[in-house]
């Protein structure tokens, strides 16, 4: 006897259950603008319908994207055109608080057996991961170029730089009796100093990252790099503390990630410098999640399987240190990252650049998230998981 079909409500639940498993938003209107097929990624990246995404089939499409019109509006040109659109990138508005981010998409009209248009159907994916690994990789190839030429003036200017502050010591001691000129030979050699201290800056950031893997514990890391912070500049504010589940630990270089978070701390307080006490507070975090590959091409062997590193679920841990400072302007909240660049009266601007790179040498990356209410955090992300150490030798080799 042959097998009883499955029962076509079974098929349709299946259905339904793939496109609501699809990370792809997906839209499909019929012949009269009508919302046909609505899945659960295309409320989540276009930022609406409010509610349950389900009651939006069989309403007309123009209201329920009434918070994204181009997307109505070239679901609705499709049936009258008659065009696909194979690739295309798209803006879309940001909803309840978002910023606006970038989607890319297909469209195409629907065809029954005879050949008439009988509805559209959009599939779109929310680019901001790709975006942003396009530009960790452009600030990369900006590292590796800077560094290359701060390595050459470097050399240059340190031999003779060392000549200087021998002949202005033997100059001090010449003039000891006579206080004027010392005074000024002082504060030459001072900042000859700070010159010197400059180009071993320079010398520091160009040298490549060799990293010494050994297990860490993240909150330990995290509360010995805020004493060594706190030594350095005194603080009066409140620290506030939020560590979700750390794990024990994790393998890397507890030493320059200390450093890392070091520099990080010592910049949130300087930040804060001259506010009153109680509008000074610096927020640790600390927690792990899966990280996010959306960005990564898998690669498929030729007896289509996936390369093993694909297979790997890998996960990373994320620090994050905020501040109530005044935060940082938009405009130049990528050039802090570049060696040179600084705000501050005194200092190399080495330091983010250099703790870009360290972190960049664990496979991880280093953000900065400015806040409307003023301050800003700075997240690193390290890999925790499968794979971290291939992934770390590959983006150290990136690295100057």
């Amino acid at each position: 006897m042959a097998p009883t079909p499955p029962a076509a409500s079974n098929g349709s639940r299946i259905a339904t259950w793939v496109l609501d498993s699809l990370s792809s938003g997906i839209i499909a209107i019929d012949a009269k603008g009508a919302v046909a097929t609505f899945n659960r990624s295309a409320q989540r990246i276009l930022g609406c319908p409010a509610g349950d995404f389900r009651a939006s089939r069989g309403r007309d499409c123009r209201e329920v994207l009434a918070a994204q019109p181009a997307v109505a509006r070239l679901l609705i040109d499709s049936l009258a055109t008659h065009s696909a659109l194979g690739r295309a990138e798209l803006v879309l508005n940001g909803v309840s608080g978002r910023p606006p981010i970038a989607v890319g998409l297909t469209l195409s009209p629907i065809r029954d057996p005879a050949g008439a248009i009988v509805g559209s159907a959009m599939v779109f994916r929310d680019l901001t991961a790709l975006e942003g690994a396009g530009e960790q990789q452009q600030l990369r190839d900006r590292l590796a170029a800077l560094g290359e030429m701060a390595a050459g003036l470097a050399h240059e200017i340190r031999n003779p730089l060392a000549s200087m502050e021998v002949i202005a010591g033997l100059l001090e001691r010449r003039l000891r009796d006579r206080p004027e000129e010392t005074a000024m030979l002082v504060e030459l050699r001072q900042e000859l100093k700070g010159l010197a201290d400059t180009v071993t800056d320079c010398l520091d950031f160009v040298r490549p990252v060799v990293l010494a893997r050994d297990p860490v514990k993240p909150v330990e890391l995290m509360e010995s790099a805020l004493a060594t912070a706190r030594s350095r500049i005194a603080f009066a504010g409140t620290i506030e503390r939020e560590y979700i589940e750390p794990l024990d630990e994790f393998i890397g270089d507890r030493a320059q990630l200390r450093a890392v978070l070091v520099n990080l701390i010592v910049n949130a307080f300087e930040s804060m410098a001259g506010a009153t006490k109680s509008g000074m507070q610096l927020s640790l975090g600390l927690y792990s999640r899966a990280a996010d590959r959306s960005g990564e091409a898998i690669r498929i062997r030729s007896d289509g399987r996936a390369d093993a590193r694909d297979e790997m679920a890998t996960r990373e841990l994320v620090m994050t240190v905020a501040d109530t400072g005044p935060g940082v302007a938009v405009e130049i909240g990528e050039k802090i990252f570049y060696p040179f660049f600084t705000t501050k009266q005194r200092g190399s601007g080495v330091g983010l650049a250099l703790a870009q790179k360290i972190v960049g040498g664990h496979g991880g990356r280093l953000c900065l998230d400015t806040r409307d209410s003023g301050g800003c955090q700075f997240r690193v992300h390290v890999p925790i998981g499968a794979g971290e150490s291939d992934s770390a030798e590959r983006c150290s080799e990136a690295n100057p």
